[in-house]
């Protein structure tokens, strides 16, 4: 649980190296207009403004398994939600067996990270240094001291996720549990150096995994947003399927 609510504080940062889509179809903002390719400043529309969120900033209770499942239960109470699942939220932990409320009191299984975009750029839909960078970087939140949120923290959390999922992260700006305010990028290169200082021991592919994430943040052009947007920018559904057809032939082909 404490993990839980460290990345809720941190995780952002997961948002914007996995950033992936930032092109969408002229239909999401204007209903019967099929075709046209939209950016609007974003790197991931889906974590971004225009994504799944509740109406509402969730305000959850860390202190245990038992209260953070109230604290979802009371939102179910009051009719904000009408099931555990409808708490549109980047980090939920999950309980062993079919998901509910009372099996979180139980016991917790996992944490779920909803933030992850496919990336159409990889064979599999997620590089391995991205899958690498989430367990460096929970292992490390893991051995931060407990955020101890406040609901003020909380509600800038929320913010703070959606402004990790803009194109230019230079122009918005990641507020930390300390009170400071900083550009995502230079937020983003603070965790990262942290990161470095915390696994300095570590082997040559731990260094560099963590310095293909700082190039990301110092060279935009390194982002995947980036590349999708220049590669399929113009005609992107034209072009996304012709990508898919592609993978589809090389799996057939290696079968």
């Amino acid at each position: 649980v404490r993990l839980a609510e460290n990345c809720v504080a941190y995780s952002w940062i997961l948002t914007a190296v996995m950033a992936a889509s930032p092109v969408m179809d002229s239909s999401f903002v204007e209903k019967g207009k099929i075709g046209g390719d939209l950016f609007q400043g974003l790197a991931t529309v889906r974590c971004s403004e225009l994504g799944y969120w509740n109406f509402f900033a969730p305000i959850l209770d860390y202190t245990s398994a038992k209260a953070y499942a109230d604290s979802i239960q009371s939102y179910i109470d009051s009719g904000m939600i009408r099931y555990p699942s409808e708490l549109y939220y980047p980090i939920r932990l999950k309980n062993f067996g079919p998901y509910s409320l009372d099996g979180l009191r139980e016991g917790i299984s996992h944490i779920e990270l909803r933030m992850v975009d496919l990336n159409p750029l990889v064979r599999a839909g997620i590089d391995e240094r991205d899958v690498l960078f989430s367990q460096l970087f929970l292992v490390w939140a893991a051995s931060l001291p407990p955020a101890d949120l406040t609901v003020k923290d909380q509600v800038q959390a929320v913010q703070n996720f959606k402004n990790a999922a803009h194109y230019d992260l230079k122009t918005v700006k990641i507020v930390m549990p300390d009170g400071s305010a900083h550009s995502v990028v230079k937020a983003a290169k603070r965790i990262i150096a942290a990161m470095e200082e915390f696994y300095a021991d570590f082997g040559e592919s731990v260094h560099d995994c963590l310095a293909f994430q700082r190039r990301k943040f110092e060279e935009p052009e390194c982002r995947y947003a980036w590349k999708i947007r220049e590669q399929y920018g113009q005609g992107f559904v034209a072009r996304g399927l012709q990508l898919a057809r592609q993978r589809q032939r090389e799996y057939l082909e290696e079968r």
